[in-house]
């Protein structure tokens, strides 16, 4: 019978976290596409940057 009791008791603790622990991985997944997006547009801009002070030959 205790490990009924034990069920009712986590069940609402768990529905309580869930909210609070789900958004963290989604946070960082977040920041992980701006870090990549943020060193693709660096790149490009340095090599737009890099051709256009060589001149022209």
């Amino acid at each position: 019978m205790k490990n009924l009791t034990d069920s009712f008791v986590y069940y609402p603790v768990f529905i309580f976290f869930l909210p609070l622990v789900v958004p963290i991985p989604v946070m960082f997944l977040g920041l992980f596409t701006s870090g990549i997006q943020a060193l693709i547009f660096a790149t490009l801009a340095a090599a737009y940057i890099g051709e256009s002070m060589e001149g022209h030959h």
